[in-house]
């Protein structure tokens, strides 16, 4: 095994891989990245097991081969080498990798590339295509609601299904943490034959998958695979697969509210800038805020005895009665954060029941509710 990469191009390969590669694992070779070069190009692949990622890059192909590295250690490498091309040459012994640059040099041992573990092939899976605006803001909306409490696994992900809203064939992302649940809905990027299944998939590889978005060409959609165990992304040269979670997600449209006894209609920076700034007293625990309807307006407090207190008045459309209610400020954030146009519609019923959060046109597949909270 023998090849010359550009420094870039390995550098482009070998970050895309740091957040997968299992760190602290008794099984060391998850730890590694494997590299199989052949003339169509090398192959990069890391998984820990539960997520997994695949790209093919570009070299100079001298002799094929493959082998596992240690992906941090060769990371560090490729960042620091003091030229533009590296070569890797691989002993006669075949676990020790010669990597130089320049006057830099430097002998990596390896591990066999047959002890590696096994990644889904996108290549023999039918599946359907999304807009990589599509897959971005599925995630966005959805990702920060997950639970990360460990013993509620049907929370620890975003639930998937496909749904008809209005006659258009949508995929919706559904994610809580029992103290606030986002919806998200996104359509095809072509028409669908048949409907993919509903799956779960883990907050890890959601987070691993946003970061990918960005990168490549972003007009080109996004083909996606559910198998019995795998959802697997695939876009021009990379590939990025991730364990489906079991467990059960709840029903979540026994908590989206379906009426409202009072509604506010307000300027979404306006609402947000307001709460960043009244947040700045709240306790830092639970993050309390005081939303009060009075008059046809809305007040936001914040109020902390040993530091003091923050109050702000935002300008609103409001219907119906006078009601003060406490939130989360820092869920109202998130919901804000990515939330669609220019205003949004806050839908409440009385001080112990769910609020809606959704965008003021109502033309988006999107929508937030968060719980209320008592205030001392």
């Amino acid at each position: 095994m023998k090849f010359r990469i550009a420094k870039d191009e390995l550098i482009r390969a070998l970050s895309r891989v740091q957040g997968i590669v299992e760190k602290r694992s008794t099984n060391p070779i998850i730890a590694n990245v494997l590299l199989e070069v052949s003339d169509a190009g090398m192959r990069v692949s890391a998984t820990d097991t539960e997520v997994a990622f695949v790209g093919r890059y570009e070299v100079e192909c001298i002799k094929e081969g493959s082998l596992t590295l240690a992906a941090r250690q060769l990371f560090d490498i490729a960042r620091l080498v003091p030229t533009d091309q590296v070569e890797f040459d691989l002993a006669a012994n075949g676990s020790t990798m010669q990597i130089t640059s320049g006057k830099s040099s430097f002998k990596v041992l390896g591990l066999a590339a047959e002890d590696f573990p096994a990644i889904p092939d996108p290549g023999e899976m039918t599946g359907f295509k999304l807009e990589g605006g599509a897959v971005k803001a599925l995630v966005d909306k959805t990702l920060f609601s997950i639970s990360s409490d460990d013993t509620r696994s049907g929370l620890n992900g975003a639930y998937v299904e496909p749904a008809e809203v209005n006659g258009r064939s949508l995929l919706r992302f559904i994610a809580t943490d029992g103290h606030r649940l986002s919806i998200s809905g996104q359509p095809f990027a072509e028409e669908l034959t048949d409907a993919p299944r509903s799956v779960l998939l883990p907050k890890k590889g959601l987070a691993e998958l946003r970061k990918l978005v960005d990168e490549g060409n972003s007009e080109e959609p996004w083909k996606v695979a559910f198998t019995d165990t795998q959802a697997v992304f695939q876009r021009g040269n990379v590939a990025f697969s991730m364990r489906l979670l079991e467990g059960d997600f709840p029903d979540y449209n026994q908590v989206v509210p379906s009426q409202w006894q009072r509604r506010l209609v307000v300027d979404r920076d306006a609402l947000l800038q307001a709460l960043r700034r009244v947040s700045i007293l709240a306790p830092e625990k639970s993050h309390p805020v005081r939303f009060a309807i009075e008059h046809g307006r809305l007040v936001i407090v914040a109020r902390q005895p040993e530091a003091g207190e923050a109050r702000e008045e935002v300008e609103a459309q409001v219907e119906g009665d006078d009601l003060a209610v406490g939130f989360n400020a820092r869920y109202f954030l998130d919901a804000l954060n990515v939330i669609s146009g220019d205003t949004v519609a806050v839908e409440m019923g009385d001080s112990l029941s769910p609020c809606l959060v959704k965008p003021g046109d109502g033309n988006s597949d999107e929508s937030f509710v968060i719980m209320p909270m008592r205030l001392e």
